[in-house]
């Protein structure tokens, strides 16, 4: 049985070679794409932060202000 890479690896060599350009420009698009850190993970590193979002979806609309204070 073969693994998921074997397959891809495969599949992609009976590609013709600009076609397989394209896969492995689509590859690293996808791999730019996956390793740019969004504001999500980078809040969610720092753990005060990270409660504090949590809180604060936990906390009901009744409990919240109105207004900011910034």
């Amino acid at each position: 049985m073969n693994t998921l890479p074997e397959l891809i690896n495969k599949e992609i060599y009976k590609l013709p070679l600009t076609s397989q350009k394209e896969v492995l420009d689509f590859v690293l698009f996808l791999n730019k794409r996956i390793n740019i850190e969004t504001d999500n993970d980078y809040l969610s590193k720092d753990p005060d932060i990270k409660q504090a979002i949590i809180d604060g979806l936990n906390t009901p609309l009744d409990e919240c202000s109105e207004h900011l204070d910034w």
